[in-house]
């Protein structure tokens, strides 16, 4: 039988302490490409309307964050009250803004009033000062006038694409 010597078993403890080290600081770097990759992978609508409805919120949270927003996710899973992403932004005047989203990833379905309407009661429950509705579709032809002089933000497929295209 073999006796390993104290320095031995010391040289094997630090080899496979640092071994562990090396392995959740790969993993973290793994995570990091992975969640960047969203915006990256997912150029074209084609490629968006594919994402899952988990993976098109983390896409928004990326888009939202690169734009300057400090962002979070909603803790609820599943039925969320219609808010998906709350964020705030410091503007040049040291006030700071806060906003909400609701994304749709949708194939073809639009996007309609009612949700516009959701939203926008959502904004004065939660006291927040604007809020965005984004989907991988189209919204109905009522839901543009609904938001006029409101600060709200609708952002179809075809313009989540040009924001992509910016930040990237």
């Amino acid at each position: 039988m073999d006796v390993y010597s104290f320095l031995e078993i010391k040289s094997i403890g630090l080899l496979l302490f640092f071994s562990l080290i090396l392995l959740y600081n790969l993993q973290k770097i793994f995570y990091y490409f992975k969640q960047k990759s969203l915006l990256i992978k997912n150029k074209t609508l084609k490629k968006l309307k594919r994402l899952s409805w988990e993976d098109f919120e983390r896409l928004t949270m990326e888009l939202f964050a690169k734009e300057g927003w400090k962002v979070q996710g909603n803790e609820k899973k599943g039925a969320d009250g219609g808010v998906d992403i709350w964020m705030k932004k410091k503007l040049f005047t040291k006030r700071n803004i806060s906003a909400i989203v609701q994304c749709k990833r949708y194939d073809d379905a639009l996007v309609t009033i009612k949700v516009i309407r959701e939203m926008y009661g959502l904004m004065h429950e939660y006291g927040v000062d604007e809020a965005y509705i984004v989907t991988t579709s189209r919204f109905t032809k009522e839901c543009y006038p609904f938001v006029e002089g409101k600060k709200m933000t609708l952002i179809d497929g075809e313009t989540l694409v040009k924001h992509i295209a910016k930040v990237v």
